[in-house]
């Protein structure tokens, strides 16, 4: 039962988790952007940039990476899905992270954090490298591990910074590694193989089966050492080259996978996809280039390059196993009205710091998000719950 050939038998949350995963990701998103509006509003009478954006990299993204790579990779290398268990416990540590970032409980939060990661690496790590495996993953899939180790190095740094006490230098790269550096390797690594999904074009080769396959991978192993490097010359006291070294590796990086390539299917989210992916190294680069407007620069890796790729993958991915029509829709109105609210919130977070009413922009900003993540959420509901065709 637990095979690969018996998947249909098996409960939807089961055999396709993002069926729960991608529901829970909107929530811990309301909760970590919603901090703004509930600043704004007068809900309450504090703020952690701290802990909005923890909350967006470690329970939001983290619970669509979840989604994502538990459905994906068991069907790539045609292995047994994850269990009951390992299921509830990957969403029970999400809610447990958010609660202590919340309530600024550090050594709860990061160590919910480490145990979501490591579970997550031992998950890939069976179904990738097992024996059982009965295909191999695309070179780009290198930056997985990674990207979990940018993760996990930098959870006990923040450990150290933020609940021992250990100083700001550990906390800053503690920061850098969770709040960038896993996102962005996965962004590399799982778009090797879902760009050209969704942009309708060839599927990558499997890891080994020639020469040069190897060579990619070795390449994309190198381009996350660089990412690693650029953190670390960031603490350092080089910020801006750090961040002009992280915008090439990763521009060129995306270009390896297909980014340079436009999609060639209809679908307002695969255009969507390949805007955000180019969005990235835009946001770093701006970031380096206006230094004094590094924040704001940096949402545009944040919101319109993270947070509209993890929708825009996951409207494909609820599409694409519900048989839904609206996957070769051009224009569905829902996505439309999706994108439109998630671009004005980046539009009003980068004006907040050119304006005299920033907490108010901040805001507009939070409630655009929320209202256009719910239209998402609302739009996909229904086809979670419906049984893909056989």
């Amino acid at each position: 039962m637990s095979g690969p050939v018996a998947q249909h038998e098996l409960p939807l949350w089961r055999s396709e988790p993002f069926r729960v995963f991608f529901p829970l990701g909107v929530v811990l998103g309301w909760i970590g952007i919603g901090h703004w509006l509930a600043y704004t509003t007068g809900l309450s009478g504090t703020y952690s940039c701290l802990t909005h954006g923890l909350v967006q990299t470690q329970a939001f993204l983290v619970a669509f990476a979840l989604g994502f790579l538990f459905t994906a990779l068991p069907r790539r290398t045609r292995s047994a899905p994850p269990t009951p268990a390992a299921l509830a416990a990957a969403g029970l540590l999400l809610v447990a992270n958010t609660a202590g970032l919340v309530t600024q409980r550090w050594v709860v939060s990061q160590l919910a954090y480490l145990l979501v990661l490591l579970a997550l690496a031992g998950f890939a790590a069976r179904r990738l490298a097992g024996a059982a495996a009965l295909r191999r993953p695309p070179a780009s899939f290198v930056l997985i591990p990674i990207g979990l180790l940018h993760g996990i190095g930098g959870a006990l740094l923040l450990l150290a910074g933020l609940g021992a006490g250990a100083g700001p230098a550990a906390t800053t790269l503690g920061q850098l590694l969770v709040e960038q550096g896993v996102f962005l390797c996965l962004t590399i690594g799982v778009g090797g193989l879902i760009l050209p999904l969704i942009s309708g074009t060839p599927p990558p080769a499997d890891l080994g089966t020639s020469p040069r396959e190897t060579r990619r991978a070795i390449a994309f192993a190198l381009a996350g050492a660089a990412i690693l490097a650029s953190f670390a010359l960031e603490v350092g006291g080089l910020p801006r080259g750090a961040a002009l070294l992280r915008a090439a590796v990763v521009a060129v990086a995306l270009s390896a996978c297909g980014a340079w390539r436009p999609p060639v299917k209809p679908g307002l989210h695969r255009r969507l996809a390949w805007v955000s992916v180019w969005l990235m190294p835009l946001g770093l680069a701006a970031s380096a280039l206006w230094p004094d407007y590094r924040v704001p620069a940096l949402h545009v890796l944040f919101i319109g390059g993270f947070g509209v790729l993890v929708f825009a993958v996951a409207t494909h991915v609820v599409l694409g196993h519900t048989d839904a029509p609206e996957l070769g829709m051009r224009l569905p109105p829902a996505i439309v009205a999706t994108a439109v609210a998630l671009l004005l919130a980046l539009l009003a977070r980068l004006a907040a710091d050119w304006s005299e009413s920033y907490f108010e922009h901040l805001g507009w900003a939070s409630a655009s998000w929320i209202a256009g993540t719910l239209v998402w959420l609302l739009f996909v509901a229904p086809k979670l719950a419906r049984r893909p065709p056989a």
